[in-house]
């Protein structure tokens, strides 16, 4: 996840723990109601050339943020629908812009991430 906000993992964190996830210092992790969990970290400053290089595609209607200026978690997930679902709620309650950088180098926006699409 990429965003705008400079404070991302810490909103972040704050939501999913509403959402009953558990959380250490710099991991949260929510477990979904058949045992799948979705898994955030803080990303380590000395790893960002990982995401800040930018997207190798964008999904229509997609506009490159500002990389200089972004911050970044990592995502641990495997089931997309799940995937999908959370980092839209994590986006609809954060307070600036947020996208999805998956897999395969494809930008998403954070809100319209398409489970049958995304890579993880």
């Amino acid at each position: 996840m990429i965003s705008a906000s400079a404070g991302l993992f810490g909103e972040a964190r704050s939501i999913l723990i509403e959402a009953g996830a558990k959380s250490s210092v710099d991991v949260v992790q929510l477990e979904d109601e058949q045992g799948h969990l979705f898994t955030l970290y803080e990303v380590d400053p000395s790893a960002d050339w990982d995401w800040r290089e930018g997207p190798d595609s964008l999904r229509p209607g997609v506009q490159v943020p500002d990389m200089a200026n972004a911050t970044a978690c990592m995502v641990e997930c495997r089931w997309e629908e799940m995937f999908a679902r959370v980092v839209h709620r994590i986006s609809a309650n954060l307070s600036r812009a947020t996208w999805v950088l998956d897999g395969d180098g494809v930008l998403w926006d954070a809100s319209d991430v398409d489970p049958s699409e995304v890579c993880l």
